[in-house]
């Protein structure tokens, strides 16, 4: 596979300086992810704290594990947790359909990597996670995945029956899932691994109980080699295990709320704009109501739900989380301290949104007697298959296109075939015509100081006959390039579609389909996690 890398680029600033200049927002981590030391000084935190796992949760992953479609190796990496042998890498995704972008295989990629790098330069063993985004109720933003065709990006979903602000993790597998991949396989092409791929998914489908563990058995099937552990925070062993947080969260409210607020002023100040914006008094919990996720605010001596409809005392919220952990669950801000508890996080592979909104979160993590791990870019790749490979040859498509977005590109490519000068000669003919017909006006109307309106609208008349006639030439010339078009635009729905990184709008599994499980080791041996460049694979 030929590999090709751009300089490393976010299009947020903060998350560019943390790539980049890392000086300017060093006062906002824990850790500069460039320092080797500092993940010495990470693994020594770590074993002072005598970091593991609880054997209930080691027995769950187990068992969930083993649900999924695990091998022998993510048991192994399991025992090693429970034991304090070893620390982890975690990353984790929203559960989209088929695991969603591509980026969320980047993440799971750029965890294992990076667990095996670190192995070696800390002599120490490390072990890749997954943290399933189960708790998150945007159905709308999950329900659909967007396919790469010669026509653009080709979106397939799946309907909204009732989902609400229910959890992800608490939603069974659509009904109209059969025509949902049935429009998958009508979009990817009849060859290598499509009818087998599709097999896998139908069966999938069919045994998950619900949307969460339908990602976990795809992901697991994916990353099964190389021992990557999936936890799904929805499930009873692990909401048990956050009732410290949320207990805290509810005791000292607003202080996550107060806490997250100085923060975004900080940021603020530094010359950013915050990536959360926080509400006051807001918990940063969610509570189930009627299988509804709805966020906690403090109101007066109460918490209340966002409507005010329910109220709790302080005291009386803090016990119920106690005896029923199941109906909380936290929201973006408070999901890193419960893994934080729940694991012994050495690095977490975070995307740039990710790296923009732990830059809010280093004081939270104190309040809640913890410290922010080691914030570790995830892989930025784009994947170029050999007929784009063709095309880019052929139009000597310049790379950082890839990147930087294929805005004026298409005109430049005309202008520069424009052998007459299409838009100049146009402008100078506008501007004689003007001088000439100004000169004209101006003696005509020592006849009739009337004939100078008259003139004047006379010019506007011509003006517009030849802005007409440009027009016309300038669609000829289109068209004589109309094949170069097409072919130009055809790259841009490949390498950058709807104006973003392929990574950020296409699913895996249309390439999957087509280049077969092969394809995840011929990704993975190409990733260096030490090196943070945006990498452009050219498949075979």
């Amino acid at each position: 596979m030929q590999i090709a890398t751009l300089a490393p680029h976010y299009p947020q600033p903060l998350a560019r300086a943390y790539l980049t200049d890392f000086s300017r927002v060093s006062g906002f981590f824990e850790y500069n992810p460039r320092q080797n030391s500092d993940f010495t000084s990470r693994l020594n935190y770590l074993a002072a704290r005598k970091s593991t796992i609880a054997p209930s949760l080691a027995l769950h992953l187990k068992e969930y594990n083993r649900q999924l479609g695990c091998h022998q190796k993510t048991l192994e990496n399991i025992e090693l947790l429970a034991a304090g042998k070893a620390v982890a890498v975690v990353t984790g995704q929203q559960a989209g359909l088929l695991t969603g972008p591509l980026y969320t295989i980047y993440k799971a990629m750029g965890a294992i990597r990076l667990a095996a790098v670190l192995a070696k330069q800390c002599q120490h063993q490390v072990v890749p996670v997954f943290w399933i985004g189960s708790d998150d109720h945007d159905f709308a933003e999950i329900n659909h995945i967007f396919v790469p065709t010669s026509q653009g990006p080709q979106k397939i979903a799946v309907q909204d029956k009732g989902a609400g602000r229910q959890s992800i993790g608490h939603l069974p597998v659509p009904e109209d899932i059969t025509d949902f991949l049935q429009r998958l396989e009508e979009l990817t092409p009849p060859m290598g691994w499509q009818q087998e791929g599709l097999a896998l998914l139908k069966e999938t489908a069919r045994q998950a109980t619900n949307l969460a563990d339908w990602f976990g058995q795809l992901m697991t099937f994916l990353f099964k080699d190389w021992g990557l552990i999936i936890i799904n925070p929805v499930h009873q062993p692990v909401r048990q295990l956050s009732v410290e947080v949320f207990q805290r969260a509810i005791e000292t409210a607003p202080a996550t709320a107060n806490l997250l607020a100085v923060a975004s002023e900080e940021v603020s100040k530094a010359g950013f704009t915050p990536q959360i914006q926080g509400e006051k008094d807001k918990l940063h919990l969610f509570y189930y109501l009627n299988q509804q996720r709805t966020a906690l605010y403090q109101r007066g001596n109460l918490i209340t739900d966002r409507q005010g409809s329910r109220s709790w005392e302080k005291s009386t919220l803090a016990e119920l989380s106690r005896l029923s952990p199941a109906s909380f669950s936290p929201d973006v801000v408070l999901r890193p301290v419960v893994q934080e508890i729940l694991l012994p996080v050495l690095a977490y592979v975070a995307g740039p949104g990710e790296i923009s909104y732990f830059a809010l979160l280093r004081q939270i993590f104190t309040h809640f007697q913890q410290r922010m791990p080691i914030i570790y870019p995830r892989p930025n790749i784009t994947l170029v298959e050999p007929l784009v490979k063709k095309l880019m040859t052929k139009y000597e498509l310049p790379l950082d296109l890839i990147t930087m977005g294929f805005a004026g590109y298409t005109d430049s490519y005309l202008q520069q075939r424009d052998t007459v000068g299409v838009e100049s000669r146009f402008r100078d003919l506008r501007q004689t015509i003007r001088q000439n017909f100004g000169v004209v006006v101006n003696e005509v109307t020592k006849i009739d100081a009337e004939l100078k309106g008259l003139g004047k609208d006379q010019l506007k008349r011509l003006l517009k006959i030849i802005d007409s006639f440009e027009e016309k030439v300038q669609q000829r010339h289109r068209k004589k390039h109309q094949i170069a078009l097409r072919q130009l635009q055809k790259l841009e729905y490949m390498l950058h579609p709807q104006g973003q990184w392929q990574e950020r709008v296409y699913n895996f599994f249309p390439y999957l389909l087509k280049y077969g499980p092969a394809l995840v080791p011929s990704i993975l041996e190409t990733l260096d996690p030490l090196d943070w460049s945006h990498k452009v694979l050219f498949l075979d």
